[in-house]
């Protein structure tokens, strides 16, 4: 087997209705819910604003020295309505990897969106185009053809590993990927989050601290202390 060179054809997909349910979930209460795991870098950020949210099963294309259009092209052909392009360069923002017409490409396929470690060009007509991009930031110069590269292939992303698969949301806050087979759990959780965050509205519109009790005996337990009255010269003894 070719390793660094090698094309699968097939990802395993989720159920429409199962991604669908994700669609509306910002992605810090998805961050929340996983523990913070599968959040994505801060530096891969949209490429033009507003953006809508992007939402669907993740096609990988691993790009080890971010060069390679045709394992890219190949890629795009693997993927489907829906999809979510994963292109993994390691951050080599030396040369662009989609520009505006492969965009145009793109979203005529039906594809919910690209996000790209790595550069990309043309973020303006991107925009015209209405295709949701995030990237790690903008090059003037296409890369080359040729070179190796892996398709559907778990991929270091950003400070994450994506898997071929995992449900991919972005939205103009970060990327968060979702294991699928962690996905009905990770739903449970957000809405368990929710419902505490819910019971404290109250005592927030109150303008009150929430837990600030058990706060302040977690801090004196470390060590902490708490002294009555203002600070003055004398008491930095």
């Amino acid at each position: 087997m070719a390793l660094g060179y090698r094309v699968f054809t097939e990802i395993e997909r989720p159920p429409q209705a199962l991604f669908n349910r994700f669609g509306n979930i910002p992605t810090p209460d998805l961050a929340d819910a996983m523990n913070r795991t599968g959040v994505v870098s801060a530096g891969i950020r949209p490429v033009y604003q507003p953006m809508p949210p992007i939402c669907g099963p993740g096609v990988t294309i691993g790009m080890a020295d971010g060069s390679g259009l045709n394992v890219l092209k190949m890629g795009i052909e693997m993927a489907q309505a829906g999809d979510v392009l994963v292109i993994a360069a390691r951050g080599n923002t030396q040369h662009a990897l989609l520009g505006g017409n492969l965009c145009v490409g793109l979203k005529s396929r039906g594809l919910a969106g690209a996000v790209v470690d790595g550069a990309v060009r043309d973020a303006g007509q991107i925009q015209s185009v209405g295709f949701p991009v995030h990237s790690r930031g903008l090059a003037i110069n296409a890369g080359p053809k040729s070179g190796p590269g892996e398709i559907n292939v778990p991929v270091a992303f950003g400070n994450a590993v994506i898997f071929p698969g995992d449900i991919i949301v972005a939205d103009e806050e970060g990327i968060v990927a979702v294991p699928l087979a962690h996905a009905e759990a990770v739903l449970q959780k957000v809405e368990a989050l929710r419902a505490t965050f819910a019971s404290l509205q109250p005592t927030l519109r109150r303008g009150e601290v929430t837990n600030i009790a058990n706060i302040r005996r977690e801090m004196e337990a470390e060590g902490c202390d708490f002294i009555n009255g203002a600070f003055t010269r004398e008491r930095l003894s």
